[in-house]
Parts: C-alpha cells; structure tokens; sequence
C-alpha cells in the first residue's frame, strides 16, 4: 500500500510540475510565429512591416535583467535616470537588430530543436533556414511575472548580452555613462534612418 501511494505521489508531483509553468518553447514559438507572419506578407511595404513589428518583440523580453546582465558590474554604478536611459535605447537597439536578422531569412522556415528547463530559466534552441543558409538562434529565458521571457539571444554563437557587456563597458570605461548613453542615442537614429 505504501509502495502505490508513493508512486500515485510521484506521478501526481510530476503531472503538478509539468503544468505549473507553462513550455518556454511555446513562448518562443508564439513570438517568431508573430513576427514572420508580419514579415511575410508580400503586400505589405518594408515600413508597413516594421510599423506592425515595432513593439511586439518587446512583449516578449524581460528587459530589466537583460539591461542589468548587459551593464555587469557597470549597473550598480548607475543612477536610476541613466538605468531607464540605457534601458530604454538598448531595447530599441536589440529590436532593430533583431529584426535585421531575421528579415533577412524572413523566407524560410525556423526550426525547433531542443528545449532545456531547470527550475526558472530556460535554454531553446532553433534553426532558421533559408534556400541558402542556417542561422543557429538560441534563446536563454527566465521565468518571471506568470510567463517565460527572453533576457539573451544567442545568434550563430554570438551573446547578444556577452557582446554589448564587453564593448559597453569599454566606453563606460572611456567616456562615462554620458557618453554610453549619446553613443547609444546615436547608433538608434542610424538603425532608424536605415530602415
């Protein structure tokens, strides 16, 4: 008797624990099914596309912990001001560079390879191919305020996160936050400009 109420436990436990948080993939998934569906549409101009785009990555990135893993050590040196500041530009820079990405390889198809959950944080890997190329994409989340969200991309091996913390805290380093900040200002108005 003992031996069937343990094992009704464990399958009860693991049954409660698949169901209390919600696949991370499926976020993932949510999120690039969102945005290619934009990008694929044919009639629609490139600006009509970023103008339906604009805002929808976002909803998807827990941009206090990406902002605080991107400045490192740097963050706790910063007033609230230039937080929000920093945090504001650096989420209009990674979208921007995000979409850059993948419009490129808007015709192709992404594929999901592997999921990897431990506790709150999350690890997905996906493929996105073209006719003629495969970008590796791997998404790290974390589990927070009822649903996962991103706070780094890797793209073809490369941090997003690991790269702006190495080449942020250079100019931190060189010309202060006033100078990450009108840097930042100004590689927003290129992206935009370009666009």
């Amino acid at each position: 008797m003992k031996k069937i109420i343990l094992v009704s436990l464990l399958v009860l436990f693991s049954v409660v624990t698949s169901f209390a948080l919600p696949q991370p993939q499926a976020q993932v998934e949510q999120m690039v099914d969102s945005i290619l569906g934009v990008l694929q549409q044919t009639e629609l101009s490139a600006e009509e596309k970023r103008a339906q785009v604009s805002g929808r990555v976002q909803e998807y990135l827990n941009v206090p912990s990406m902002s605080r893993r991107t400045l490192g050590s740097h963050w706790e040196g910063a007033t609230e001001e230039q937080r929000q500041s920093f945090s504001e530009l650096f989420i209009r820079i990674l979208e921007g560079t995000y979409l850059n990405r993948i419009e490129d390889y808007s015709g192709g198809t992404v594929k999901y390879l592997k999921q990897r959950v431990k506790d709150d944080k999350a690890i997905i890997d996906t493929l996105i191919v073209s006719d003629e190329l495969e970008i590796p994409v791997q998404y790290k989340m974390i589990y927070a305020d009822s649903s996962w969200q991103v706070f780094d991309l890797v793209i073809e091996g490369v941090s997003l996160i690991r790269n702006y913390r190495s080449s942020y805290g250079e100019i931190i380093r060189r010309e202060g936050y006033a100078g990450l900040l009108t840097l930042m200002g100004e590689k927003v108005q290129a992206m935009e400009a370009s666009m």
